[in-house]
């Protein structure tokens, strides 16, 4: 049984596709806004001193995998394909306007008779 707050997010629905492009909205802000600090290690630095920024990294490549998995055996278009290939070397930059437009594609073809 689905909580009732998350309710709108088991099929798609505009909530749905808010929370798509929300998140992407965020990943692109950080990504141009969040520029390199003076003082950063940068990312190889990073990776050979921190642990936990190596368990991060492949924790990211893991749920990029996931998310491409579950985007071509649940995809209906023809972009799950490309998005999926794609979400492996960019990840979320790829998995999510891939899944927004296939939500949106659905809630299109519930509303057509």
């Amino acid at each position: 049984m689905t909580p009732p707050g998350l309710e709108p997010y088991r099929r798609p629905s505009a909530a749905r596709l808010r929370l798509y492009l929300s998140l992407l909205l965020m990943l692109v802000l950080t990504a141009v806004v969040g520029r390199r600090r003076e003082g950063e290690l940068g990312t190889v630095e990073t990776l050979k001193r921190s642990s936990f920024a190596r368990i991060m990294f492949m924790d990211i490549g893991a749920l990029s995998t996931l998310g491409a998995l579950y985007l071509m055996l649940n995809g209906k278009t023809a972009v799950r394909a490309p998005a999926a290939a794609a979400s492996l070397v960019v990840g979320s930059f790829a998995l999510l306007p891939a899944l927004a437009y296939e939500d949106w594609r659905a809630m299109q073809d519930e509303d057509q008779p």
